[in-house]
């Protein structure tokens, strides 16, 4: 521990420091201390986010952000192993970040500025989708986001991608258009950016797209469609 402590305080950020020192120290605090600091190096290491996550529940059992993002890596690791004809492994539909870059509205360089600016994020902090932090940082427009999210939907649904939100579901089914999600996309990233939360289907409602009562048809058939894949119930 010893020298561990004095390789870090030596300035060195290093993972596999802080992940050993995690290995050592008692304390459940400290303990995902070592583990947060660890992650932010290595934002792609799963098997480390799911430690820190652990780790942040043992302190505090109540987080539920925390309890919310450990199940939802879980589920995807689980969506990785299911082969159905809705799961394909390419062609893969692109990322939010390189379709921003196809249509215009950013450049490679911002592109990995703000890459570098999520990987040194905590894990924890909800605001660090690619999308939300152009936002924040005034590189784009609610409508460009809306108009890449749109693209992105367009090439999971050509890939025969199961949809991966209810937006997704609500086009392949016909309930609405494509241009009519990318309108309310736009208003709930603005909305979003104002502090203001609408579920997708609120604003469906709100901006009279859908009933309530369709909206809620669709999301039980959705939810069930989602749980079909695992033969579930």
């Amino acid at each position: 521990m010893a020298s561990i402590r004095k390789h870090l305080l030596e300035g060195h950020q290093c993972r596999d420091a802080w992940v050993a020192l995690s290995k050592l120290v008692q304390d459940a605090h400290q303990r995902k201390d070592c583990l947060e600091r660890a992650s932010i190096l290595a934002p792609d290491d799963e098997e480390l986010q799911i430690a820190y996550l652990e780790a942040r529940l043992a302190v505090d059992p109540a987080d539920m952000f925390a309890q919310q993002r450990l199940n939802e890596i879980r589920t995807m690791r689980l969506l990785s192993d299911v082969k159905t004809p809705y799961f394909h492994e390419s062609p893969k539909p692109r990322l939010i970040g390189d379709i921003l870059i196809s249509i215009g509205a950013i450049t490679e360089a911002e592109l990995n500025e703000v890459l570098t600016e999520q990987r040194r994020g905590s894990l924890l902090v909800s605001d660090r989708r690619i999308g939300q932090l152009l936002l924040r940082r005034g590189m784009i427009t609610p409508a460009k986001l809306a108009k890449a999210l749109i693209i992105q939907q367009q090439e999971r649904s050509r890939a025969r991608t199961a949809p991966q939100v209810l937006g997704e579901y609500l086009v392949e089914k016909g309930y609405i258009t494509a241009a009519q999600l990318e309108a309310v996309l736009a208003e709930q990233i603005r909305l979003d950016h104002q502090g203001k939360r609408y579920s997708l289907g609120q604003l469906l409602v709100r901006m009279h797209l859908m009933s309530k009562e369709a909206v809620e048809k669709a999301a039980r058939e959705y939810e069930q469609l989602f749980w079909q894949q695992f033969n579930a119930r």
